[in-house]
């Protein structure tokens, strides 16, 4: 399923993902506030845009008229990578940050009553679910709406191999 010359392009594309999420949420794990949760959201879309300049990328490199499955599966592959490099960080930047009692100041009641009232379950939440609902988004609006010719699509280079 992965070609030896994409491979490094999903890595590659996973990882400009994970850093452009990662900035604001280690501002939000710093400053360890409530009221800071927009910062998570603020990387998810990051996340998006990163995803999305990976996929225009791929289709300027297919000579603007990639099949919209190939670039669909392109875009997921590079947003799983995104997100396992993100789980990863966020738990190096949860154990850095965070030694001992660091809680969420100021959160409610519903965030919960552990150690850190939710800090931890936001921040791998939105690493998966908010990169996995924006990268796939992305994956599978933009494979439609970035070809050059609307009128047909050739084979898929992921079914053929």
């Amino acid at each position: 399923m992965f070609k030896k010359e994409y491979l490094a392009a999903y890595i590659k594309w996973g990882i400009i993902a994970a850093i452009v999420f990662c900035i604001p949420m280690i501002m939000f794990v710093k400053s360890a506030e409530f009221s800071s949760t927009y910062l998570l959201y603020i990387g998810n879309v990051l996340f998006l845009v990163a995803i999305a300049i990976y996929m225009l990328s791929f289709n300027k490199k297919k000579g603007e008229n990639a099949s919209t499955q190939t670039m669909n599966a392109a875009g997921h592959i590079a947003t799983f990578f995104g997100i396992i490099i993100s789980c990863i960080v966020a738990a190096i930047v949860l154990s850095v940050f965070m030694p001992g009692e660091t809680i969420l100041q100021d959160a409610p009641a519903q965030t919960g009553n552990g150690d850190t009232h939710g800090l931890v379950f936001m921040v791998f939440m939105n690493a998966i679910i908010g990169n996995l609902v924006g990268g796939s988004f992305v994956s599978i609006i933009l494979p439609y709406t970035a070809r050059k010719n609307q009128t047909k699509d050739k084979k898929s280079e992921v079914l053929n191999n």
